[in-house]
């Protein structure tokens, strides 16, 4: 038979659990804090720099002209390297510290990053650099980052972005690229990025080269604003795919040259807003194109196109409202294009006279265009902006007789 277990207090068994489980718990984090105490004393690490643990190093304010990569321990994971004095990283600068996952690079003084300058962060999550003098993206000078997810370069003074500046880096989710004065953006700029958030330019950029944005994909916002073009080229969105929003807004686009969205897929909503355009030469958005809904709101065009059928849109919803067209021979290209989505009533209330001058920035609706003549291929029009009523042509076989016959007779 067995013996039997008196309890005669519970209430005084749990205390004395409950205080083990403390004391046990307690010891645990002492043991912990030693051994990482003794840890961090053996670490000898470099004098420019505090080190708060054997995970994390402060190396600011230190006047460092080089990255202190073989005096700081494989354990590091959290690095700040701001305001120092080193004008170029490396190629792989970072070489041995292999489970780094957050980098701060503010407010150094660097002209140059050399391809490959972060290989072997595979465990790389977020890359800050921002305030410096950096004048450009060199070719690979970010690529083999497999899982940064978080890109701040914001503040710099990057002119322009080369060829395959972040090829292999896949994962971004967010590129900051505020506030630099980027011009101009190569051919194939961001190929390899297929996961990217939100990528947002800054102002001024003047010319896109085509195929800049190829192999960009998975794109939840592209926005471009406040450009100076001189023209939008044949090509720029080829290879730019499954993107949720690109907006085009706020910009002088020059002259829309007829392929400059050929070879763009898979966009929900592409979004031409409050642009200048000097004129469109042709617009097309075909089925393969797998455009859900254009927006083309509050834009100026200086000069239609010299067809309808040079405005094809096989999108699934249109809405064009609040731009400025010309009102003289031209304005029967756009009210003949695919611009009308539903009844030239209505279009014409909802859009205004950019030209001639006595309707500039009057509805469309109040001209009447049954007035007003049609433009003919390969005239001079010499009566754009004397009014919408009496525009008077030539064809083109009658101007040259009449030109030919002037000079016969001088």
């Amino acid at each position: 038979m067995a013996p039997r277990v008196y309890i005669r207090d519970p209430v005084r068994v749990s205390s004395i659990c409950i205080y083990y489980l403390l004391w046990t718990a307690t010891l645990s984090l002492k043991l912990t804090l030693e051994q990482e105490t003794t840890t961090a004393k053996n670490w000898d690490c470099p004098a420019e720099c505090i080190c708060l643990s054997p995970k994390q190093a402060l190396c600011n304010t230190g006047g460092l002209k080089d990255i202190p990569t073989l005096q700081l321990p494989q354990t590091v994971e959290e690095l700040s390297l701001t305001k120092n004095n080193f004008p170029i990283i490396k190629g792989d600068a970072f070489a041995g510290l292999k489970v780094l996952k957050k980098l701060t690079m503010d407010g150094n003084n660097i002209s140059t990053i050399r391809p490959f300058a972060f290989r072997g962060l595979s465990k790389l999550r977020e890359l800050s650099i921002q305030h410096t003098p950096l004048p450009f993206i060199e070719k690979f000078s970010f690529a083999a980052l497999q899982n940064v997810s978080v890109l701040l370069l914001a503040n710099n003074k990057i002119r322009y972005i080369e060829a395959y500046s972040f090829a292999g880096t896949s994962n971004i989710r967010v590129i900051l690229l505020t506030n630099n004065p980027l011009l101009r953006i190569h051919s194939h700029a961001f190929s390899g990025l297929t996961n990217v958030v939100r990528l947002i330019f800054p102002s001024g950029i003047r010319t896109i080269k085509p195929d800049a944005f190829d192999g960009l994909q998975h794109v939840g916002l592209l926005k471009l604003t406040y450009m100076d073009l001189s023209s939008l080229q044949s090509y720029t969105f080829r290879g730019l795919s499954y993107v949720h929003s690109l907006n085009i807004q706020e910009s002088d686009l020059g002259i829309i040259e007829r392929a400059a969205f050929a070879g763009l897929s898979h966009v929900d909503r592409l979004n031409i807003l409050n642009n200048k355009i000097d004129l469109i030469e042709k617009l097309f958005l075909r089925y393969e194109n797998n455009i859900e809904m254009l927006r083309f709101h509050g834009n100026h065009v200086l000069q239609a196109p010299r067809h309808a059928k040079d405005i094809k849109l096989e999108v699934n919803s249109i809405s064009a409202i609040d731009n400025h067209f010309p009102c003289d021979c031209q304005a029967h290209n756009v009210l003949e294009s695919d611009f009308v989505n539903g009844t030239i009533s209505d279009f014409q209330k909802r859009n205004f006279c950019i030209s001639p001058i006595e309707y500039n920035g009057k509805p469309m609706n109040l001209v009447d265009f049954d007035l007003v003549a049609r433009c003919y291929d390969n005239v001079v029009q010499d009566n754009l902006g004397s009014g919408v009523i009496g525009v008077f042509t030539l064809p083109t076989t009658l101007f040259l007789i009449l030109l030919f016959s002037l000079n016969l007779f001088q």
